[in-house]
C-alpha cells in the first residue's frame, strides 16, 4: 500500500500580516494533487493542524472544502485527517458521517480514536489508529469508558477497487477498565505503562496487578498515550497497523512557528509508545524528521512558517508498506510559490546589490543587519528593493560589546548624562566638546521654559 503522510497545513495562517492562503493553495494545486496521480497514492493521512486557528478565515475553509471535494469525487483517494492543537476538533469533524461515505475520515475527538479505520489491499487488512489531539482527561475518560469489544460490522474498503465500501467497529458493551488505586500504590509505582489483559477487560500496571482508577489517578500525557497504544496493539493483533498522532515526541527538533502543547517537558510523549506500530505518522513539529527509528516520523509542515526553518527541506513523505508491514520511506520536496530567505549583511551593501534584488524580488525575506549604528526607516527602504521583506533584525547592534565598568545606574543619572549616554550608544562615539557646549545651552533654555 502506498501512503502519503502530511501534516501541519495551517490553512489560513498569517505570516507577519501576510495571508499565506494563496501560497498554500498553490502547493496543493500544483504539487499535492499531481503527486497523488504521479506516485499512485492509495491513502492520504494528515496528522493534525489542518487550520491555523480554531475559527479559521472563510478563505481557508473554502480551500479545505475544495480539497475534500476533489479527493472524494475526482481523485477518489481515501484520506484520514485528525485535529491538531491549532484546530477545533468539533469544527474539523463537521459533516464527518457524510464524508465517510466517500472515503474521507475526519476525526476531532478522542472517542473517535478508540476504533480503527480499516483498509484492504492485496496483502490484507491495514488498521489506521488515528488519535486526534486532545486533553489527557479526554483520552483517560474514553479508555475508562471502554468495555469489551463487540462484533464487527462487516464491510471493507478495497484500495484500488472500483467499489469502495466502509468498515466500522461496533461497540456493544461498556464497562470500567480501571478499579481503584490507592495513593500509596501511586506513590510507590515507578512506571505508569499500561498493558491490556488478554480478555480485554482491563489494564494492569507493568509491575503489579493493581488496576488504575481513572477518577483518582492523574495521568500525564505519556500515561494516556501508553495505555492507548497498548489497547490498540491488542485490537490490531495480526494486522498491519498505522498510527496517526499530533504530539510532541521526546527528542524532536522544534522551531519558532509551533505553539507549545504544555509548559516544560510535561507534554512530551516517549518514542516507545509508537514502537509496535508498523508506521507512525506524526504531526506538530514543523521540521521533517525521524524520531528514534525510520518508521516513526514527522512529515513537517506544508510550508515554511518561520525563518528559523530556512534551510530545512519541506516535503511530503511517501510510505510504501508491504504485506508484512515493512516500510520503505521516500520524500518528495515541496517548492512553494515564494521562497523563504535570510540575508545577513550591512545595510548599504544590501541596498545597492541589484543582482540580489532581482534574485529575491518575489521571496519572503528576513534581513539581519550587521550595522552597529542605527538605521533610519530601515524596513521601508528595504521593502523598496525586497517587496516581501518581512523581518528586520539588528544583530550588529545587539552584538556590540558594551563596556559597563563603573557605569552608573540610570536612576542616578541627570538629564544631561542620560542624553550623553544615549548619544554615545546611538552613534557609537562620545559627544564632542562643541556638542556638549551646545547641549548645555539647550538644557538652560528648557529649564527656563519650564520655570516660566
Amino acid at each position: 500500500m502506498r501512503i502519503l503522510h502530511t501534516a501541519d497545513w495551517h490553512l489560513g495562517r498569517l505570516f507577519y500580516n501576510e495571508h499565506l492562503t494563496t501560497d498554500q493553495a498553490h502547493v496543493l494545486e500544483h504539487q499535492f494533487f499531481p503527486l497523488l496521480k504521479d506516485e499512485n497514492i492509495d491513502l492520504v493521512v494528515l496528522s493534525g493542524d489542518v487550520f491555523d486557528r480554531s475559527v479559521p478565515p472563510i478563505e481557508a475553509i473554502e480551500l479545505w472544502d475544495s480539497v475534500l471535494h476533489r479527493l472524494a469525487f475526482t481523485e477518489k483517494i481515501p484520506m484520514v485527517a485528525i485535529s491538531g492543537n491549532h484546530d477545533s476538533g468539533p469544527r474539523l469533524a463537521m459533516g464527518r458521517s457524510a464524508w465517510e461515505t466517500h472515503g474521507i475520515h475526519l476525526l476531532g475527538h478522542a472517542h473517535q480514536g478508540m476504533q480503527p479505520i480499516t483498509f484492504q489491499d492485496a496483502y490484507g487488512q491495514l488498521d489506521v489508529w488515528a488519535l486526534p489531539y486532545g486533553e489527557v482527561r479526554d483520552i483517560q475518560s474514553e479508555l475508562n469508558r471502554l468495555g469489551v469489544v463487540g462484533e464487527n460490522v462487516e464491510s471493507t474498503i478495497h484500495i484500488g477497487s472500483s467499489k469502495t465500501t466502509m468498515k466500522r467497529r461496533g461497540q456493544c458493551e461498556s464497562a470500567n477498565l480501571f478499579a481503584s488505586l490507592s495513593d500509596e500504590d501511586i506513590t510507590n509505582s515507578e512506571t505508569s505503562f499500561c498493558r491490556v489483559n488478554d480478555d480485554m477487560s482491563g489494564f494492569d500496571t507493568l509491575e503489579s496487578d493493581v488496576s488504575v482508577d481513572a477518577n483518582t489517578y492523574n495521568w500525564t500525557i505519556a500515561d494516556a498515550y501508553e495505555c492507548w497504544s497498548a489497547y490498540t496493539m491488542r485490537r490490531s493483533k495480526g494486522h498491519r497497523s498505522l498510527c496517526m498522532a499530533h504530539a510532541f515526541v521526546a527528542g524532536g527538533a522544534e522551531s519558532e512557528s509551533e505553539r507549545p502543547l504544555l509548559v516544560g517537558g510535561s507534554g512530551q510523549v516517549p518514542t516507545t509508545v509508537f514502537k509496535d506500530f508498523h508506521y507512525t505518522a506524526l504531526g506538530h513539529l514543523h521540521k521533517p524528521q525521524r524520531i528514534g527509528s525510520d518508521h516513526i516520523r514527522y512529515s513537517g509542515s506544508l510550508l515554511t512558517y518561520s525563518f528559523d526553518e530556512v534551510g530545512y527541506n519541506k516535503s511530503f513523505t511517501i510510505v510504501d508498506m508491504d504485506g508484512k508491514g515493512s516500510t520503505t520511506i521516500s520524500e518528495i520536496s515541496i517548492v512553494g510559490r515564494r521562497q523563504f530567505v535570510s540575508l545577513t549583511g550591512y545595510f548599504d551593501d544590501l541596498i545597492v546589490d541589484e543582482s540580489l534584488h532581482a534574485q529575491h524580488h518575489n521571496d519572503y525575506v528576513e534581513v539581519r543587519l550587521l550595522d552597529t549604528a542605527p538605521i533610519v526607516d530601515g524596513m521601508r527602504r528595504l521593502r523598496k528593493v525586497f517587496p516581501y521583506c518581512m523581518r528586520l533584525e539588528l544583530v550588529g547592534r545587539m552584538e556590540v560589546v558594551r563596556d559597563t565598568t563603573g557605569a552608573k545606574r540610570f536612576k542616578e543619572l541627570n538629564e544631561r548624562d542620560l542624553f550623553a549616554q544615549f548619544a554615545k550608544e546611538a552613534r557609537n562615539e562620545e559627544l564632542s566638546q562643541e556638542e556638549l557646549a551646545y547641549m548645555e545651552t539647550l538644557w538652560h533654555r528648557v529649564l527656563r521654559e519650564d520655570e516660566a
